[in-house]
């Protein structure tokens, strides 16, 4: 909270600051913390959306004139949003093979994180092990969408 507190002062444009991804990723990181603590519970939440962050590596590393060829530049870039949505992938079936299926999210999975980071790239790899699949109708359409 404090990091997107000094991102927004530091802002030259506050309105299109609101509107980046960054601060979307805020949005939906931040108030979910507190309730987490309000309720005295742990909830898995949106928390793995700041992954996303690492998309701006590649900025940070020109800016500090550590690549300076366009194309360096670029790989830099791919590499960041591969890994990036990669994660980010995972903390989304973290999350809906943990909850279960609605209405009664009942038939969940206890899955870690990284076994979320390694069923999806077995998955992506078109390898498919078998050893961790998805259980439940969310993690599946969304497996089928990605």
């Amino acid at each position: 909270m404090i990091y997107f507190l000094i991102r927004f002062v530091a802002a030259n444009d506050k309105l299109h600051f609101m509107f980046e991804i960054g601060s979307f990723v805020d949005y939906f990181t931040i108030p979910p913390m507190f309730v987490s603590i309000f309720l005295d519970r742990t909830w898995i939440g949106l928390r793995f959306l700041r992954v996303l962050r690492l998309m701006s590596i590649p900025d940070i590393l020109q800016y500090l004139n550590v690549l300076k060829l366009s194309t360096s530049i670029r790989l830099t870039q791919l590499i960041a949003m591969f890994i990036s949505v990669w994660l980010a992938a995972a903390g989304i079936v973290h999350l809906l093979e943990n909850s279960g299926d609605p209405p009664d999210f009942d038939n969940g999975q206890s899955l870690t994180y990284w076994d979320c980071v390694y069923f999806l790239m077995v998955t992506m790899s078109t390898v498919g092990y078998g050893d961790i699949s998805c259980i439940t109708t969310l993690a599946e359409l969304f497996k089928f969408c990605s």
